[in-house]
């Protein structure tokens, strides 16, 4: 009987959130730096987005303070280049990580930046046709603090079509079956990158996610070309 030959991690449909930042560094030690996967990540969720939203004219980023928040400061960016009117909401402050700062300081003049509290204030009866939800990704665990729920309890109500960065924030991204999800997002779409994790396949999430797509932000050629290489 043959023995069954596993593929290699980077080219698995599902990995677990320690196997993908295994990935990432690997990817980054191959030549593809954090920076272009994040890069690669906002830009890819804008052309998926987008493709299944029509005739959008504004979009809100909700943003956390590490690589999340990162890929929404590029999500954000790349609206503004398709014409969108673009909002970033900083939900915990500014974000903390080197290259969701790097992303953050390249943001145009033209986007409306505010805090939690004052979106919530100011500008929480404002109707957009997309919100974007990059306030947790796959490191989030516990409970949700706030105004982190509160921000989710407005995203949750809003109008718009509601997209998720990698998986919704408030939901473990190795959720697995017999788990119960606590408060999160409710997205109509879910961008994940590279890969799906254990939350993508489990029952519980299912209500959560909306459409599932997974977008491809380099990780594979750049291991496939180092394999090459050796």
């Amino acid at each position: 009987m043959r023995e069954k030959i596993m593929e290699p991690l980077y080219k698995q449909k599902v990995v677990s959130c320690s196997q993908m930042k295994e990935l990432e560094k690997e990817a980054d030690t191959a030549g593809l730096s954090y920076y272009q996967m994040m890069e690669n990540a906002g830009s890819e969720a804008v052309k998926i987005i987008l493709h299944q939203c029509a005739g959008p004219k504004n979009a809100v980023i909700f943003c956390g303070k590490g690589n999340n928040g990162g890929d929404g400061f590029v999500t954000a960016r790349k609206f503004l280049e398709k014409d969108l009117d673009t909002t970033v909401v900083l939900v915990e402050g500014e974000p903390v990580t080197e290259d969701a700062r790097t992303n953050y300081g390249m943001l145009d003049d033209e986007i409306r930046i505010f805090s939690a509290e004052d979106f919530l204030c100011r500008m929480g009866q404002e109707q957009a046709d997309i919100l974007v939800d990059a306030v947790y990704g796959t490191g989030f665990h516990g409970s949700l603090r706030s105004p982190a729920d509160r921000i989710i309890a407005y995203f949750n109500e809003a109008k718009g079509f509601k997209a998720a960065l990698d998986l919704p924030s408030g939901l473990s991204g190795d959720m697995e079956n017999g788990e119960k999800a606590e408060m999160c997002v409710k997205a109509d779409l879910t961008v994940t990158f590279h890969a799906k994790k254990p939350v993508h396949l489990c029952e519980a999430a299912q209500d959560f996610l909306g459409i599932v797509v997974t977008a491809d932000i380099g990780i594979g050629q750049a291991l496939e070309n180092g394999e090459k290489q050796k």
